[in-house]
């Protein structure tokens, strides 16, 4: 494989786990517990909040998700056109970006509820 493909891949990967992975928390079938979901005092206090808290915050991540899997489509689409260094920096700032921004939104939406 291609070194530009497989570093597209090596971000694709990720970011379909990250949709993956926050769909239960978004449908709200994850309880309360020590592993999985946005762990804070204040979620892990209630049902309640823990519920409302990794719906919003599962809805970030799915999107944050999806936000990098269309940079790796448009990466794929025009990998000819750039360097693998562009590659390779363009589809780390589009995961790392995105998931930053999904984590931060999500603890001050905790914060205030």
């Amino acid at each position: 494989m291609e070194a530009k493909l497989k570093v597209i891949v090596s971000f694709l990967i990720p970011a379909v786990l990250f949709m993956a992975v926050s769909v239960p928390l978004i449908l709200r079938k994850i309880p309360r517990n020590c592993g999985y979901g946005f762990r804070t005092q204040k979620t892990l206090s209630t049902d309640a909040i823990w519920y409302k808290a990794n719906q919003f915050g599962g809805t970030l991540i799915f999107f944050s998700g999806l936000a990098t899997l269309i940079v790796c489509f448009w990466l794929y689409l025009n990998q000819n056109a750039l360097s693998l260094d562009s590659v390779n920096l363009i589809g780390f700032a589009s995961f790392i970006g995105p998931a930053a921004a999904a984590v931060v939104l999500a603890l001050v939406y905790i914060k205030n509820l």
